[in-house]
């Protein structure tokens, strides 16, 4: 039975909806900013919790298109880590391999406005090391653990270097690439699937480049001389596109859809795509399935709960 271990971070997330900012827009600031003055008080629309992070939402998006799969993450021994115990539990994720420790939990306050939003994350840091973890998945799912990686990376290169056959799917974090850069340099040549969006991407290759600097085919070629077997990069409404490892090229329109919150997109794209891969489907077929998961989930506030199971997205 095909299974998968994804590491990476779990959080407790709070989900802030407003209605009430003043946006501010210029040619500068090519996101746009939601203001608010010192001092004032904002009034909160809708309140949600929920378990998240990208280790978290690639398990249960994968395990619903039916791979199984472990988390290995680091937690506190507190309320906001039992709670996210309980729900993954109850999505059928193996938490074997998820540890507690005295420190507090990993969180993110996600403040959503006009169809957009801002999140603030609070992340202790923590040393990941797979000495203790039995190495009997599949492949793996390497997403953001902070700033301590070059350990953990090290045992990943060991692991593919005495198991040429486990697939490695990577998304280097924010934090990652800032001031890991070398650490990702040195492993990102044992990948098979990288998927990035088009920051990351672009930050893989040199931070002080601008998006409006490189064209799509020249980014995935460069990444992928950087190492990696097969890269595929989301570019938001305007969907995605890869580069094979045998050099070919796909694109793949966004899914129209009505959206009601972002947050989790990415890490749908990416469940659909590792779950379609691992399925037996080439690249293409996972970009559809990356594609479909991610326009189900910004349907729905919350990182998780507009995930398709493997039924819903063949049909989709």
């Amino acid at each position: 039975m095909k299974s998968l271990l994804c590491i990476g971070h779990v959080t407790y997330d709070t989900f802030l909806s407003v209605s009430d900012a003043h946006p501010n827009y210029s040619n500068e600031i090519e996101k746009g900013q939601a203001c608010y003055s010192f001092g004032s008080k904002i009034p909160v629309d809708k309140v949600y919790y929920s378990a998240g992070g990208g280790a978290a939402n690639v398990a249960v998006g994968v395990k619903k298109l039916e791979i199984a799969t472990s988390v290995y993450s680091i937690a506190g021994d507190d309320i906001k880590g039992k709670e996210i115990k309980l729900q993954l539990e109850k999505a059928g994720v193996d938490l074997s391999n998820l540890v507690f420790d005295s420190n507090p939990t990993d969180q993110s306050a996600i403040i959503s406005y006009s169809k957009d939003r801002v999140i603030f994350t609070y992340n202790f840091s923590r040393t990941y090391s797979l000495v203790d973890i039995p190495l009997t998945f599949s492949a793996i799912y390497l997403s953001s653990v902070g700033n301590d990686v070059s350990g953990l990376y090290d045992d990943i290169l060991k692991l593919k270097k005495n198991n040429p056959d486990i697939l490695i799917f990577y998304t280097p974090g924010s934090k990652e690439l800032k001031v890991a850069r070398d650490s990702i340099a040195g492993f990102i040549n044992s990948v098979d699937y990288l998927i990035v969006n088009l920051e990351e991407g672009i930050a893989i290759l040199d931070p002080v480049l601008s998006i409006s600097s490189v064209q799509s085919n020249d980014l995935l070629k460069l990444l992928q001389e950087k190492g990696a077997k097969n890269v595929v990069v989301t570019n938001g409404e305007k969907g995605s596109f890869a580069i094979s490892e045998d050099y070919e090229i796909f694109e793949m329109p966004a899914i129209k859809s009505k959206v009601v919150e972002k947050t989790g997109a990415g890490d749908a794209y990416a469940s659909g795509f590792i779950a379609s891969i691992m399925h037996g489907f080439e690249v293409e077929e996972g970009m559809k399935w990356g594609t479909r998961n991610s326009s189900a989930v910004i349907k729905i506030e919350g990182a998780q709960n507009g995930l398709l199971s493997r039924s819903e997205i063949m049909k989709a």
